[in-house]
């Protein structure tokens, strides 16, 4: 169901698996939903759609990317609401077999902030893999344990240590300071990450932040204030911004004719 330009995430869902399907068709081994949505920690209007698609071979720079990433904007020209909120790693089944260990291979992947693109396999996305395999729903081809490994308990313990290290680099970006967003984000993902080091497991956002705030009482405020700065609407502050922007530039034509 749609409400006005808002599209409801298990729709918007359906949407872009059918596109994927009818695009890759037999190339498409498996399609997979992991994360907030799958796990029941979406939050609307601020949770995305991540997807990991098993196919064939490589997704290769050229014409074979260029088509993906039309299908990709045109999903996102239909559904503005959903713009910088889907994540696909279209990983092929070789690749896909070194994620329970040590990545290995190159993958393409669109995501928040991220256009779609080839790059060398990370390891965040053994933990996207964990969370396929242990809280994930099988949208297209075989559960997931019949076509990929295990994610061994030292690579998940890895995988999170390397997620770490980078957030110790950069939360230091300048740029940081000026979004309070991106702030909360960096917060309650750590969180995760801390919880992830102490069960072995992977969590939601929100039962990260209420066991960080247990686990660390002297912070608890400011875990908690950074999961609302993560959740806070920035739609209806950047659309006011643009209003006042475009009254504004109205006036000073009025004041140029005087």
């Amino acid at each position: 169901m749609e409400d006005g330009n808002v599209t409801e995430p298990r729709v918007a869902l359906a949407q872009v698996a059918s596109l994927l399907t009818d695009h890759l068709g037999a190339k498409l081994r498996g399609l997979y939903l992991f994360g907030s949505l799958a796990a029941g920690g979406f939050y609307p209007g601020k949770s995305d759609l991540d997807l990991l698609a098993v196919i064939d071979a490589d997704v290769e720079d050229g014409e074979a990317l260029e088509a993906l990433d039309a299908l990709h904007a045109g999903f996102v020209a239909e559904h503005p609401d959903w713009r910088e909120r889907v994540e696909v790693g279209y990983v092929s089944h070789t690749v896909l077999q070194t994620l329970g260990e040590i990545p290995t291979g190159r993958i393409a992947v669109i995501s928040p902030g991220e256009p779609l693109n080839c790059k060398d396999v990370g390891e965040d996305w053994v933990l996207n893999w964990y969370s396929v395999l242990t809280s994930g729903e099988t949208i297209v081809g075989p559960p997931p344990r019949e076509i990929g490994p295990q994610v061994t308990a030292a690579a998940f313990k890895r995988a999170i240590q390397h997620q770490l290290d980078a957030w110790k680099d950069d939360v230091r970006a300048p740029w940081v300071a000026y979004v309070p967003a991106h702030q909360g984000y960096i917060v309650v993902t750590v969180c995760r990450s801390l919880y992830g080091l102490a069960t072995g497991e992977l969590t939601t956002k929100e039962n990260a932040v209420t066991w960080a705030a247990d686990e660390f009482p002297d912070w608890a405020d400011f875990i908690t204030e950074a999961l609302e700065q993560y959740r806070a609407d920035l739609t209806e502050p950047h659309r006011a911004t643009v209003e006042f922007v475009d009254y504004a530039l109205t006036e000073a034509d009025l004041l140029e004719e005087k």
